[in-house]
């Protein structure tokens, strides 16, 4: 039976667990996105209703049996408190939308457990994780200019800066990764 890399995953690191998506996710998934704090540091324009966030787990769901290490759409990951078994965010890589033959890191977290050190912790499990299961060899990074904790993350972990038009006006970071 072949190993998939995308299923039954569970990474864990002092603090947290990071382990991949239930349905029992959903309603902690939707209450973390009700926050308008957390769209400062992200793309997206508007907030999601239960029903989108509900879809987008499923399809979360979906991609640990669809992705292949040569076809990755997107492979999310749960970032739980350790002590207290509680969602907080996600963190996962995936096609970049803005060229689908780049793969992009992305995560964010309850604006509540922000300046705690948590998605740094994670970002650095995880990244460990796609190099020894070979999943990239280059990962981008984008970063809303503003958000200065995203760029402290990405920069600990190797990225650098990149000139890359983004369709988000967002800054461009690169990572290698030797394998």
């Amino acid at each position: 039976m072949e190993n998939n890399v995308f299923k039954n995953v569970l990474i864990e690191t002092d603090r947290l667990v990071l382990r991949n998506f239930t349905n029992d996710d959903k309603n902690e998934f939707y209450s973390i996105t009700r926050d308008p704090k957390l769209y400062e540091t992200l793309p997206e324009d508007h907030m999601y209703s239960m029903d989108e966030i509900s879809d987008i787990i499923d399809w979360f769901i979906s991609q640990y049996d669809n992705n292949t290490i040569e076809n990755i759409p997107k492979f999310p990951l749960a970032i739980m408190l350790k002590n207290r078994q509680k969602l907080i965010g996600d963190i996962g890589i995936g096609q970049y939308s803005h060229d689908k033959s780049k793969m992009e890191i992305f995560y964010f977290i309850n604006p509540e457990y922000w300046q705690k050190g948590y998605v740094s912790e994670a970002a650095g499990h995880f990244l460990k994780y796609v190099k020894d299961n070979k999943l990239a060899s280059t990962l981008i990074g984008t970063v809303v200019p503003h958000n200065i904790a995203s760029l402290k993350i990405l920069l600990k972990n190797g990225f650098e800066k990149i000139e890359y038009e983004d369709n988000h006006n967002r800054d461009v970071y690169e990572l290698r990764i030797i394998i």
